[in-house]
């Protein structure tokens, strides 16, 4: 009963990591796309959805929620006069449509969505304008309620399991809705990440003592799950060595995504992307080659899985076989995906971010969508 921004729509997968090996995510083999050939994946490529005819230089998509009943939204920021401004939209047929926002969105972007149902969607809001505070935000298919979260908690992902059970994390904590009110709630690790199975059970990835780190909750607390060590990783880098994604397919059966800054044979750091499991009693995990990262992780809706690093998409069958494929990018720009998403009730896979150039950050925001 996965609800959240990276919906799961079956109970599936339990395959070993060692299929994963044999498929070529290893530490001696190429594996995920290396950071530098961006773009150069095999195999088709998902054409791109642009939300307006002409670059808009200052507007992206950083969340997308798909609910079982097949409603998906995306959500972002437009820049203007050096000011973010909320961007909502909602997939209707195969086209995504900007919706409505309330007056007390205003001050806000949105850095991440989850949902349920058409009446049941949350966005975790980051404050782009003088204020006190920033937001949660909910729409309950009639109405749109805020819940201001002090600055010191700056909502970064979220998710759901229904109505009465929602959690929001920042970069060092957790809060949790029961349908009442918002509570604290201690999670141990620094979360980039999290999902919810139901009620009772949820899973947050991120990091904590420059290690890889999981950390699990029952219905009550969160409890930190061992992680596998990783020998040689520079705990002093700048560049944090996490999970950065997270997708349930059931309670035993998780997986996340992430990489690992590490120091090799010559004493240089490099980057190797991380990929592990959860069976139901522990994790489990493998590196990619040097140069390599992973981004994002999301259901396929037959057993698998799909990878991202950049452009580059890796799908992962519920055999264990693994194929490549690549976003579209326009001339002069590079594509640049938050999230990635199945749409329930069909086999078509949709991603979000923005395209960007050379000579500005933001392009315009952009859906890619699978064949």
């Amino acid at each position: 009963m996965k609800r959240s921004s990276r919906l799961a729509v079956f109970a599936g997968t339990t395959l070993a990591l060692g299929a994963i090996a044999a498929a070529g995510i290893t530490a001696a083999s190429p594996g995920e796309h290396r950071a530098s050939s961006v773009g150069a994946a095999d195999g088709t490529t998902w054409p791109i959805v642009q939300s307006s005819p002409t670059a808009d230089t200052g507007t992206s998509l950083s969340g997308l929620a798909a609910a079982p009943d097949g409603t998906m939204w995306a959500a972002g920021g437009r820049q203007a006069s050096g000011v973010y401004k909320p961007i909502l939209q909602r997939l209707t047929g195969s086209t995504w449509s900007n919706v409505t926002l309330p007056a007390a969105a205003a001050p806000y972007r949105f850095n991440a969505a989850a949902a349920t149902s058409a009446s049941n969607l949350w966005l975790a809001a980051q404050l782009n304008t003088s204020g006190d505070s920033h937001a949660v935000l909910q729409w309950n298919g009639t109405a749109w309620k805020t819940f201001k979260v002090p600055l010191s908690f700056q909502p970064s992902d979220i998710a759901t399991a229904g109505p009465g059970s929602t959690w929001v994390v920042s970069s060092s904590a957790a809060k949790h809705w029961n349908g009442t009110a918002w509570a604290d709630t201690p999670i141990g690790i620094k979360p980039r990440a999290i999902t919810a199975v139901s009620p009772t059970s949820a899973w947050a990835v991120g990091w904590a003592e420059g290690q890889p780190a999981t950390a699990h909750w029952n219905g009550t607390s969160w409890t930190n799950v061992p992680f596998p060590r990783i020998d040689g990783v520079d705990v002093k880098s700048e560049i944090a060595s996490t999970l950065s994604d997270v997708y349930a397919a059931s309670a035993n059966d998780v997986w996340a995504v992430g990489s690992v800054r590490v120091i090799d044979e010559s004493g240089q750091k490099v980057s190797r992307s991380l990929l592990a499991h959860w069976n139901g009693t522990a994790w489990s995990n493998v590196l990619g080659a040097p140069g390599t990262y992973l981004t994002k992780v999301a259901s396929d809706g037959a057993g698998g899985i799909w990878v991202s690093a950049g452009a580059n998409m890796r799908h992962r069958t519920a055999a264990g076989v693994w194929s490549d494929e690549s976003l579209a990018q326009p001339t002069g720009t590079k594509a640049i995906p938050s999230e990635l998403a199945l749409r329930p009730g069909t086999t078509t896979m949709w991603a979000v971010g923005w395209t960007s150039t050379d000579a500005t950050r933001w392009a315009d925001l952009a859906h890619w969508r699978s064949n």
